[in-house]
């Protein structure tokens, strides 16, 4: 009695329903409004026959840097089409098969629903409109707005959709009429074409013709488009995807033409032709699912379209998003799709470096994962134009580990799909002088770089250091410039001293660096700080050095890489995209230094020079045990980064591949940056700042000759600290002073502690030569004067200065003065035209 009463209740509604849409005045009493069933409310809101999922694409930048596609994705694979575009055949299938009274109801047509409640129940009471609704709502609905939660747009609204009970008939029925008042017939079978489930996550009469018989909807033949539609009953047991369904889907396609034919679409001969095709593998002409990022179009660029389509959902720095006000709204527009997506990636040297990376990190290497990445930023915008690795994307659970991964290998952090990062090494090292500079140090200082224990200020404390440099190299003494071409652990941690490692932090971060697995360096323990200076307390990736040095490279401005340059959405509008994020972390002058130090440290290792006119700027990095190394670098238009190292254990590269593997960076890091420089012509950096440069070093005073006492006072008052030596042999009257170390002249810090050496006096009392003249000749000649002379040429003291051209290898002071006597032993310091302070520039 309930379900006849139910039967009964729902008939009249129905009919009210219907009548309505006739007779405007009639209202719906009783229970059916307090249930909210009004036949004149308006729709909701997200109900609207245009809002379907579809294919968004993403694009990069092709060889004359034209837009050309490089992957697609959606929720659901779908590509709207207009009722013309959809073919003859398709859409007389689906007036056929499921309302053949389509063009005459209202929404509703009374006459299936009739026959649906009728004892025998023959057939469906849904109209296409009314199907249009259901999958409508669902989509909308039942739509995923918080991934973390699993929270749908309408919780209550998607639950109806599985009820199966009169009211959520009637409620699509009411829906149904209301669509048929806003909308055209033709534009209710559109959207009903394109919004079908055909099976196998494919939607709409486009994607499904595309997929199961590889052409266009257009195209359809009577049996391929009745085939489609029989789908649309059962997707998941009629779709063509796989052999078993065929019979099945033969039966109802089957159905669906002699419907056709019964309404008269299609002549005799006609359904008699489609009749006798069989629903086989030569009728089926499956295509290749091209969607998300492992289905890229090329090969190189699978990472970044999954870091592209990741930074879509994440909301930007100041909280917003790009597609939509809130994250609700951002993932609607993202699962619906139909974007088109145009981004900074320059294929043609993605794959170009891909190609590289290929050759130096071959995947069949088995002694150790060998892992290899390289990211390219645009210097002055932080577009990112290559990120590229060794192993192909493949984010499932299937993946080879061998030869796949889903990890991003440039990046950190897995919002972004990336990983934890790799030890820095040596690279590091760029911070260190970032802040040695900015603390007015000079580069030309000439600092202890001996080994011995060393006290470093570290965050407000202070802790013991004594590393060794690489292969236990040994150098007492160099200048800045030199610490850096040699990488000296030693001389790092002897400007420690007179910094302080926090320090060094935040001008990591500043200029991009920051830690690999998030948030900041404070949250390091500060009893491993010490080692970050020489890169070894903990990882960064590879987008975070090529910021890093895009920031020297651009003259102290850091900019956030980027990788949207713009975004058409679905209804042609163009979507506003956040302001580039760049701020100036260092000043001009500071930048320039660094961009002169780090061009010497270039030139010093032409292992990383890469070929062409224009000047590079890098640093190399090698952790402990060659597990992990790097080459960084930038042009003033393209910033690098290349690592190559073991992805998981400590083997280290020396010790499976020799020196030769060591040295793979360098060949990637030439012939990577070597073929962007073509794309990308960089120019000459700009001059160091002279003030800069010089900082706050000094020439150290010549004290030669004078008393211990009078040296002293006279270092002293000049801020320095001092030690009386050795005595040695010496052409000075003995107990004076012979020369100081260091020698006079050099550039040094004003608390520099200099060592005073005091003279024998046994070279004093046979003078038999006079010192010539030596200012204006060569080195080599200055030599040769003095053997001329009587004098020892062994016995030159050369301090290095920094000169013009025409003045390198030239001696431009002497002490003593010519025409000083002395014995054949007698020392003789002379100031020589150098490149840089301190170092021989190869007279």
């Amino acid at each position: 009695m309930g379900s006849l009463l139910g039967v009964v209740g729902f008939s009249v509604v129905a009919g009210l329903l219907v009548s309505a849409t006739v007779v405007p005045g009639v209202a719906v009493a009783s229970e059916t409004a307090d249930s909210g069933i009004d036949v004149f409310e308006s729709l909701p809101d997200f109900v609207e026959i245009d809002e379907q999922s579809e294919v968004s694409t993403i694009y990069g930048r092709g060889e004359a840097q034209e837009a050309i596609p490089i992957a697609q994705f959606y929720s659901q694979n779908r590509q709207i089409v207009s009722l013309a575009e959809a073919g003859r055949w398709a859409p007389l299938a689906a007036i056929a098969g499921e309302d053949a009274r389509f063009y005459d109801h209202g929404g509703v047509d009374m006459i299936s629903v009739v026959r649906a409640l009728s004892p025998v129940g023959a057939g469906g009471a849904s109209s296409l409109t009314m199907q249009l609704v259901r999958q409508q709502i669902v989509e909308v609905a039942c739509a995923i707005v918080d991934p973390t939660t699993g929270a749908r747009q309408d919780e209550e609204l998607c639950a109806d959709q599985t009820a199966d009970s009169y009211g959520r008939k009637l409620q699509e029925m009411r829906f149904a009429i209301a669509l048929e008042q806003r909308y055209t017939k033709n534009e209710i079978l559109a959207a009903y074409l394109n919004i079908a489930n055909y099976g196998d996550a494919t939607y709409g009469i486009q994607a499904a013709a595309q997929r199961y018989f590889s052409i266009d909807a257009s195209q359809l033949s009577i049996a391929e488009a009745a085939s489609l539609l029989a789908t649309v009953q059962y997707p998941s047991n009629l779709n063509l995807s796989q052999p078993e369904h065929y019979a099945g889907n033969q039966a109802r396609r089957d159905y669906v033409i002699q419907r056709m034919h019964t309404v008269g679409f299609i002549t005799d001969a006609e359904r008699d032709e489609a009749l006798a095709i069989p629903v086989d593998d030569d009728f089926v002409q499956l295509s290749e699912l091209e969607s998300g990022c492992m289905a890229s179009y090329y090969g190189s660029t699978g990472f970044f379209c999954d870091y592209v389509s990741r930074t879509l959902q994440l909301p930007q720095p100041d909280g917003s998003f790009l597609l939509g006000a809130d994250q609700a709204a951002n993932q609607r527009a993202f699962d619906l799709g139909g974007l088109q997506i145009f981004t900074s990636i320059d294929v043609t040297l993605n794959e170009q470096v891909q190609a590289v990376l290929d050759e130096y990190t071959p995947l069949d290497e088995t002694r150790l994962e060998l892992g290899g990445a390289v990211s390219m930023l645009e210097v002055g915008s932080g577009r990112i134009l290559v990120m590229a690795q060794n192993k192909d994307f493949d984010n499932t659970d299937s993946a080879d580990a061998q030869l796949e991964t889903g990890v991003n290998f440039n990046v950190g952090g897995s919002d972004l799909g990336g990983g934890q990062g790799f030890q820095p090494g040596s690279g590091y090292k760029i911070f260190a002088l970032a802040a040695w500079i900015e603390a007015g140090y000079s580069v030309s200082t000439s600092l202890d770089t001996s080994r011995h224990p060393r006290q470093i200020p570290s965050c407000g404390s202070r802790l013991p250091a004594d590393p060794q440099n690489n292969e236990g190299r040994s150098f007492p003494r160099s200048d800045v410039v030199g610490i850096m071409e040699n990488s000296l652990n030693t001389g790092i941690m002897e400007m420690g001293t007179r910094l302080d490692v926090c320090d060094v932090f935040e001008v990591a971060e500043r200029m991009g660096a920051g830690p690999a697995q998030g948030g900041t360096y404070a949250d390091y323990p500060r009893d491993q700080v010490p080692p970050a200076l020489i890169g070894g307390a903990g990882n960064v990736t590879p987008m975070g050095m090529a910021e890093a040095f895009q920031t020297i490279a651009s003259g102290g401005v850091h900019c956030e890489p980027t990788a949207i340059d713009r975004i058409v959405a679905r209804d042609g509008s163009e979507l506003a995209m956040p302001a580039r994020d760049c701020e100036r972390v260092l000043t001009p002058e500071v930048a320039s230094v660094m961009q002169y130090v780090l061009q010497e440290v270039t030139n010093a290792n032409r292992i990383n020079d890469p070929p062409g006119p224009a000047p590079v700027i890098s640093k190399t990095g090698t952790s402990n045990d060659v597990v992990q190394t790097w080459v960084n670098g930038a042009s003033s238009s393209i910033a690098s980064s290349v690592w190559i190292g073991n992805i998981q254990g400590d083997t280290g590269l020396l010790s499976v591949g020799g020196r030769a593997m060591w040295d793979r960076r360098s060949a990637v890091f030439t012939q990577v940056m070597g073929a962007a420089l073509d794309r990308y012509p960089g120019a000459a950096f700009a001059p160091p700042d002279e003030s800069t440069l010089q900082g706050n070093a000094v020439a150290l005073p010549d004290v030669a000759g004078q008393t211990p006492d009078e040296a002293r006072a006279t270092l002293e008052g000049a801020g320095f600290t001092v030690v009386v030596g050795a005595t040695v042999a010496g052409a000075q009257e003995a107990g004076r002073i012979e020369y100081s170390s260091p020698g006079a002249g050099a550039l040094v810090l004003p608390r520099t502690s200099v060592t005073l050496l005091v003279s024998d006096g046994s070279q004093s009392t046979s003078p038999d030569a006079a010192i010539p003249s030596l200012e204006g000749m060569t080195l080599a000649d200055a030599g040769t004067a003095m053997g001329a002379a009587g004098l020892d040429a062994a016995n030159l003291q050369v301090t290095w200065a920094r000169a013009d051209p025409a003045s390198r290898c030239v001696v431009l002071d002497q002490n003593p003065d010519a025409g000083t006597a002395g014995p054949p032993t007698s020392p003789v310091s002379i100031v020589v035209g150098a490149d840089r302070d301190g170092i021989d520039p190869g007279c």
